[in-house]
């Protein structure tokens, strides 16, 4: 058992499973659309960049200079945005498994995330609990939770927590429905 548990399970709870997610691309055809929308916004943003810099290098009144620092500043947020789009799906795919931790206690599913935003997520296991598995090609996700939230237009939409892109998701998944068999 990885120590990082000890402090944060109940008296008398014990460690079933633990694991993180595996690495790598696992909604390829996500990630490809994402890019690919993302790519025109990184290409015109960096070319509006430096073509701003270059008119500012060759700005003969003051108020050419202007225009090219408004350019140049006018395509950051587009290049930021092309780049989070195109290297957003590939940071992702190399950090998840090193910045997430999944625990399966006798009562609980644990969530712990590590790097800019640390959270720890418990989500106890009832016999009510909705239970879901996803297999995958490389690995599995096993949601179980699932939330009815509003978003800012006030438009009602699923939100879904649980093991995501595990490689023993049959095994977790089968591990949960017995807890869930015994908490009856």
């Amino acid at each position: 058992m990885t120590p990082g548990w000890q402090g944060r399970l109940r008296p008398g709870e014990t460690v079933l499973w633990e694991g993180t997610p595996v690495p790598g691309l696992h909604q390829r055809g996500k990630a490809i659309f994402l890019m690919c929308f993302g790519l025109p916004f990184l290409t015109i943003g960096l070319a509006l960049f430096f073509y701003g810099l270059h008119r500012l290098t060759q700005a003969p009144t003051t108020s050419d200079a202007g225009l090219a620092l408004f350019l140049t500043a006018f395509a950051l947020p587009f290049g930021g945005l092309g780049a989070f789009l195109v290297f957003g799906p590939l940071v992702e795919a190399r950090t998840a498994s090193r910045d997430i931790r999944y625990a399966l206690t006798t009562r609980a599913a644990y969530i712990a995330r590590s790097g800019r935003f640390p959270s720890l997520k418990v989500y106890p296991i009832l016999p009510s609990t909705a239970l879901e598995l996803e297999p995958g090609t490389r690995a599995g996700t096993v949601w179980l939770h699932a939330r009815l939230e509003r978003d800012s237009d006030g438009d009602l939409g699923t939100t879904k927590a649980g093991f995501e892109n595990i490689a023993e998701g049959e095994k977790v998944f089968l591990l949960i429905r017995e807890l869930q068999g015994k908490a009856e």
